[in-house]
């Protein structure tokens, strides 16, 4: 029996999944386990569309399992139809996260997919044990799809297609030791992706605690942990690190990484791999919501590698309360923060806007908050309505009063198989608590927010401003204020992501996806679409980077001003113009080889190092001295695999940067001369000056 299990990403604009296909992997490896079939089972794995189609044009399999999440559900659809015009005997099997929750809604989502025949449901099922019995009933049959249907299937949901009933097959018992799913890596499964740029990732324990009516992981089935032994994880991390490129990050697929005891031991493991293999650099998961000091001793076994996320999503009690969410408490993560600081490592905040009972004030009092508290980076979700997760269903849509509108998924948009397909969401822009008109300012903070202060970007000069007791939250609202005063061509940044983020909203799915199809070519080559927080944001880190620092400068002297306390020009104008000269910007491979002098009169570095402690003055040198500022091979390196993986554009760069802290993306400063040799004697013309 020949089945192709694929886990189809967009790739024509840029890779829009980009972590190894794990999920098919596992089926794969759990069939090749446990399937007693008549015949032998051949199962290939699919990422790319390109291949998928190449592999059924040369020979249709008996079987086409396709995931289905928000990213890919319709480009799986499309291979789907396209499977049924080379082979009506091939069944075609989905499944994944992607699936309603009340009986209505699931009816209603079959009988809208004609070319799926069977579709395996992933919140509440074990997709493994679900898809065996699948096949194993398909083995008793003959392969016929009217023999499967002629009885439930525990696990599979269908429309019979002979008597058009909707047919739910009974619960399947989830899988308590994950260690009975052999490690696809061991098997072997996964080797083709270690020469590509994708991520690895892997699945420490399954099943979340949390009771969360936004995410489809809080459906009351999943709420118990179920783990790999640590011995098989031990296994598989370094099976990963004797192949992987050491500059790519490690993904771990869990809920809650760092929460339980177990992480502790996995994080030492960890450690002894960046000892030996110098890797992995970064990790990127979702860490816990409580357990902080568990969570901080994960984290320095991790040396920096793993950024604690707080997904707080709302500080707001009755949000809270209305999303069924427990929080830690802020004086807690203040607490964590402070030792994070301590340590030198990161956390990030998580709100969601428009979530039910939030106003625009109690947002942005979270972010001030989050802010305050030393937060580095703060993502302003948008509200999506996910099919299985509760805030989707009928009845929470009428009783918080949302007002949806759909949209394109960001970059999901190709040709593979002789017909245009594009991914929509449906999103909440609007609700009784919150107006459009806040949903679009709170947009352009957001926006603000991250090209300014995510992970310290521009930290020194944010630091200069607290320094003279101007806080960082406060100095981004007076950044939206001055907005006007802003040069002209960072300015006009703001007004497109404004304009852009009203045109890219539909009242219908079928008008989003006309609109998309009726534009196909100015989405594929960038000029339209993609996520425009992301896009925008890199535009304005990385493509004017220039007057961005022009504008920060100007807001910082402004609200210092205010305060009574005008900056000393000289310190000001320091900072500056250490960011001109340490900050990498495109094009990237011009702007690295360009030979960068800075001449100073304060030791910048030196105050970072000390943690900003005491003012900067205190930092002058007593003649100035001239710094050369360049590249490490190493960054280089990392940078050169990321854009032939991802591109140089804005939405590549949004992808990357994702797996980057800030500072990787600068040059280094190395002593250079003092103020016996003026720059102009210097022999290598090629150097530009910064001073």
């Amino acid at each position: 029996m020949r089945i192709y299990l694929a886990d189809l990403g967009h790739n024509l604009l840029t890779i829009s999944s980009d972590v190894y296909p794990l999920g098919v992997a596992d089926l794969a490896s759990y069939l090749q386990a446990y399937a007693k079939t008549k015949s032998p089972l051949e199962v290939t794995l699919f990422r790319e569309p390109q291949d998928l189609k190449a592999a059924i044009d040369k020979a249709p399999p008996d079987v086409l399992g396709l995931s289905s999440y928000a990213w890919n559900h319709n480009l799986s659809r499309n291979f789907a139809r396209y499977v049924k015009t080379r082979s009506q005997a091939t069944l075609t099997v989905m499944g994944g996260p992607n699936f309603p929750l009340t009986r209505g809604e699931q009816e209603a989502f079959l009988r809208e997919m004609s070319d799926i025949d069977v579709f395996i449901q992933g919140p509440t099922y074990e997709g493994e044990r679900a898809f065996l019995n699948f096949i194993h009933r398909l083995n008793e049959v003959g392969r016929s799809l009217e023999g499967v249907q002629e009885g439930p299937v525990p696990g599979s949901y269908w429309i019979n297609r002979r008597t058009g009933e909707f047919v739910a097959g009974g619960e399947v018992e989830r899988i308590r030791d994950l260690d009975e799913i052999p490690s696809p890596y061991l098997a072997g499964l996964l080797d083709p992706f270690f020469k590509t740029g994708y991520f690895p990732m892997m699945q420490i324990a399954r099943g979340c605690p949390f009771s969360c009516t936004f995410c489809n992981s809080g459906v009351e089935s999943n709420n118990k942990i179920f783990a790999h032994s640590i011995k098989n994880v031990q296994n598989d991390l370094v099976y990963i690190a004797e192949r992987v490129k050491p500059e790519l990050p490690l993904c771990f697929a869990d809920d809650n990484f760092g929460m339980y005891k177990r992480d502790e031991e996995i994080a030492d493991y960890i450690g002894y791999l960046q000892d030996h293999f110098n890797w992995p650099k970064y990790i990127r998961t979702t860490t816990g919501k409580n357990n902080g000091e568990r969570i901080i001793r994960v984290m320095r076994k991790a040396r920096g590698a793993l950024p604690m996320t707080a997904a707080v999503q709302s500080m707001n009690p009755e949000v809270l309360k209305n999303i069924k969410r427990d929080n830690i408490k802020l004086a807690t993560y203040m607490q964590i923060q402070e030792e994070l600081e301590r340590q030198g490592m990161q956390a990030y905040g998580e709100l969601i806007l428009c979530l039910p009972g939030e106003s625009k004030q109690t947002f942005m009092k979270a972010v001030e908050d989050l802010l305050d508290a030393g937060t580095k980076r703060i993502s302003a979700h948008q509200l999506m309505l996910l099919h299985g997760a509760e805030l989707s269903n009928p009845e929470s849509r009428r009783r918080f009063g949302f007002s949806t509108r759909f949209r394109l998924v960001a970059r999901d948009i190709g040709n593979y198989a002789g017909e245009p397909v594009a991914e929509v969401e449906e999103m909440v822009v609007e609700t009784p608590q919150f107006s459009f008109d806040d949903y679009l300012e709170t947009r352009v903070f957001h926006l603000l927010l991250t090209i300014f202060y995510y992970e310290g970007n521009f930290e020194e000069p944010f630091k200069l401003a607290q320094q003279g007791s101007v806080k960082a939250f406060d100095l981004v609202v007076r950044m939206q204020k001055m907005l006007p005063e802003a040069p002209l061509e960072f300015r006009k940044i703001i007004d497109d992501f404004v304009r852009e983020s009203q045109e890219e909203l539909y009242k219908s799915k079928d008008e989003c996806l006309a609109w998309a199809y009726a534009h196909y070519d100015q989405l594929v080559d960038g000029t339209l679409g993609g996520n425009l927080l992301s896009k925008y944001s890199m535009i304005g880190r990385f493509y004017v980077t220039q007057p961005a620092l022009d504008f920060l400068g100007q807001v910082i002297a402004a609200a210092l001003a205010e305060r009574g306390a005008p900056p000393d020009p000289d310190e000001l104008h320091t900072v500056m113009q250490y960011m001109r000269a340490v900050m990498l910007h495109t094009p990237f491979a011009a702007n690295m080889a360009a030979k960068v002098h800075w001449t100073t009169s304060f030791d910048v570095e030196a105050w970072v190092r000390d943690g900003y402690r005491k003012p900067l003055r205190e930092y002058r040198f007593s003649d100035p001295r001239t710094f050369a500022a360049t590249v490490k091979p190493d960054i280089k390196g990392m940078l050169e695999t990321k854009i032939k993986t991802f591109g140089e554009h804005p939405s590549g760069l949004g992808k990357f940067t994702r797996t980057l802290f800030a500072r990787d993306l600068r040059r280094t400063l190395v002593y250079a001369w003092g103020s016996g040799k003026s720059f102009q004697e210097s022999s290598d013309s090629q150097y530009l000056r910064i001073s």
